[in-house]
Parts: structure tokens; sequence; C-alpha cells
């Protein structure tokens, strides 16, 4: 799904991730300061059969991933989609992608899973940056925390889709 009237949101795209694309995001990484906020991505791709995997592509280039839960009934906000594990690959990173991401993501939930009308996501409490990127795609802090993450206590973020 390409979005925008040129620039960046235009060369960014997120699509539904294939076995084809196992090898290339199995090499995926993140900084070495955000891999408490990661689970590494053959554990991700192990828990497949409860969430839809997605690429993030930049120049038809895969350049990141990200899984949405809309079956578990496990959310951490009934009655919305959640993001899980979205991650840009260190190599990636700093050429506004994430930006682009939070942009076209609803959107593109809205095409995906049109009979939603809400999505949430949780992040880690120290992790500003991210609670920063969320933000500014338009997620509102719910004031509630989800306290049992392995990295300690995440806030708990939505918006309409």
């Amino acid at each position: 799904m390409r979005e925008g009237q040129g620039g960046l949101k235009m060369s960014v795209q997120l699509r539904r991730y294939t076995s084809v694309d196992r090898p290339t995001v199995e090499q995926f990484k993140v900084t070495s300061a955000q891999t408490a906020f990661v689970e590494p991505l053959r554990e991700t791709l192990a828990m497949e059969a409860n969430r839809d995997c997605f690429v993030i592509e930049a120049y038809d280039e895969p350049v990141g991933f990200f899984q949405i839960d809309h079956v578990s009934e496990m959310q951490s906000l009934k009655a919305h989609l959640e993001v899980h594990e979205v991650m840009i690959d260190w190599r990636h990173q700093g050429k506004k992608y994430g930006k682009a991401f939070v942009e076209i993501l609803p959107s593109f939930l809205n095409v995906e899973y049109p009979d939603w009308s809400g999505v949430c996501l949780t992040v880690n409490c120290r992790n500003g940056k991210a609670k920063r990127l969320y933000e500014y795609g338009g997620f509102i802090d719910t004031g509630e925390l989800k306290l049992d993450g392995p990295s300690g206590p995440q806030h708990i973020m939505r918006r309409a889709i």
C-alpha cells in the first residue's frame, strides 16, 4: 500500500509477510540499546499462528517488520487490534522509515481489518524515543500500564483507525 503525495511516505509501504521474506527478516537486528525492547525475530516468527506478520518496505526493499494480533483476545485493550514487535533493521534506522510507518499504519489497517475501529500497542516506559514516535503517529497514552513486560512496565497506547 502506497500513500501520500510523493516523498518518503510514497517510498514506504506495508505488506503481508510471506515465507520468501523469512531469510531476510531473520537477519534483521536492532541496536544494542534497543534489544531489551524487541524479542528476537526467531521467537517472534514462532508466534506467527496467533498474529499476522507484515513487512515494512522502503524503495521495494524490506527494512522492517511488525505483527498484528486480532485473534488472541489477549489484546491490551478490548475491541482493539494490537501492534507487536515493530522494528526497523539497524542498517535502515535514522532514515525516517519509522515515522513513515506510523503515518501510513492507520489507513493500512483500515484496508486489512475493515471491521476494526481501533488499534493499541505497548511501549516500554524506558523507551521514550519509541513513545514519542507513536505519539507523532496519533497514538494516545491511556494512562494505564502493562506491568508484566519482560523489560519492565509498559505504557498502553491507542488510536482510532
